[in-house]
C-alpha cells in the first residue's frame, strides 16, 4: 500500500461512519438559529466518538472540550491499520443546501503548520448539509452524497488565505488530490501571495496618505475659521 493508498482508505472510512451516523439520524430537534451550524458540529462530534467506540480502524476518538475555543480540531482519532497508526485531525462543518455556494473558512494556516511541524500531516474535513424543518431539521444529500470529505492537503487549488490569516475556500470546489510535498509548496505559494496582496493594498493606502492629511488639514482650518467667526 502507498501513501495515496492509505489517505483513499482513510477517507473512505470515514466516510463509512458519517454517512452511518446521518443516516440513522436523518432529523434533528434543533431549531434554525444563528449558531445552527454549530451545534449540528457538537452533536457531530459527539456521535462520532460514539460510532467509533468499537471501530476496526478508528481509536480513541475524542471530541474538543465544549469550554475550549481555540481547540485546533472538533475531533480527532487514530487510525490504525496493521502495526501503524495515524493521528487524523476532523473538522466538522455543516451548511444549510441553500449555501452551498459560501466561502467559509477554514482555519488558519498556522494550525496545518504546525501539525506538520510535529510530525502529523492529515486534517479532515467533513461537509454536512441540512433544510429546515417544522420540527427543526434534516439532513439532505448534496451532489447524491450526505457527506464531502477531503483532507486540507487535497483542498480546491481555488483556496486563499485572506487578510486575517485565515484560509477560505468555496463549499462546492471540487478537491484535488496532491502529494503531501506538493501542498507544502502551494500552501506556502498561497500564503506569500497573500502577504504580497495586503503589500501592494498598504503601499496604495501609504501613497495616499499625505494627501488624505492635507485635504483633513485644510477642511478643518475652514471649519475652525467659520466657528471662531461666530463664537467672536
Amino acid at each position: 500500500m502507498n501513501i495515496k493508498e492509505f489517505e483513499e482508505l482513510v477517507l473512505k472510512e470515514l466516510k463509512k461512519v458519517v454517512d452511518c451516523i446521518i443516516t440513522e439520524n436523518l432529523e434533528l430537534p434543533i431549531s434554525a438559529k444563528s449558531r445552527v451550524g454549530a451545534e449540528i458540529s457538537d452533536w457531530l462530534e459527539e456521535k462520532f466518538v460514539e460510532y467509533t467506540m468499537n471501530n476496526v480502524f478508528f481509536k480513541g476518538s475524542e471530541g474538543a472540550a465544549r469550554d475550549s475555543t481555540k481547540n485546533p480540531w472538533d475531533a480527532r482519532t487514530d487510525f490504525v491499520l496493521n502495526n501503524t497508526k495515524e493521528e487524523i485531525w476532523i473538522d466538522f462543518k455543516a451548511f444549510k443546501i441553500t449555501s452551498a455556494n459560501s466561502n467559509p473558512d477554514i482555519g488558519t494556516p498556522n494550525k496545518i503548520i504546525k501539525l506538520i511541524n510535529e510530525g502529523k500531516f492529515y486534517h479532515a474535513f467533513i461537509h454536512v448539509f441540512y433544510e429546515t424543518t417544522d420540527i427543526g431539521l434534516k439532513f439532505v444529500k448534496l451532489n447524491n452524497s450526505y457527506s464531502k470529505l477531503y483532507f486540507l492537503k487535497d483542498v480546491s487549488p481555488t483556496f486563499r488565505r485572506n487578510p486575517k490569516n485565515q484560509l477560505q475556500v468555496n463549499i462546492s470546489a471540487a478537491s484535488e488530490y496532491r502529494t503531501r510535498e506538493d501542498f507544502i509548496k502551494l500552501l506556502m505559494d498561497k500564503i506569500k501571495e497573500s502577504h504580497q496582496r495586503q503589500i501592494e493594498i498598504s503601499n496604495k493606502a501609504l501613497k495616499k496618505i499625505d494627501k488624505i492629511t492635507e485635504d483633513l488639514l485644510k477642511a478643518n482650518k475652514k471649519s475652525e475659521d467659520d466657528l471662531t467667526k461666530k463664537i467672536q
